[in-house]
């Protein structure tokens, strides 16, 4: 499964394709223990488009810590959160 995901970051737009193999990841990563930023980092340089990908890292660059707020909107919009309660 590949999702496409658009978003729209200090006004300007970025589409990501990502994969359960690119949340898993992620995923993994974090569970590790690799630093947030490194984990996050990864993720959104796999999953940016190749035509957006100079202008993501121009955005990165000048905006510490965004790559951790960027792959927080795309894991929430990849998989969001399910409604689940113990049946008795």
């Amino acid at each position: 499964m590949k999702q496409a995901i658009a978003l729209l970051i200090a006004g300007a737009p970025f589409n990501f394709d990502v994969t359960v193999q690119d949340h898993s990841d992620f995923m993994d990563s974090a569970a590790r223990g690799e630093s947030m930023t490194a984990a996050s980092h990864n993720f959104v340089m796999r999953t940016i488009s190749n035509e957006d990908k100079d202008d993501f890292k121009k955005l990165l660059e000048t905006s510490p810590g965004a790559e951790i707020q960027i792959a927080a909107n795309l894991k929430a919009e990849f998989s969001p959160v399910l409604e689940i309660a113990v049946k008795k």
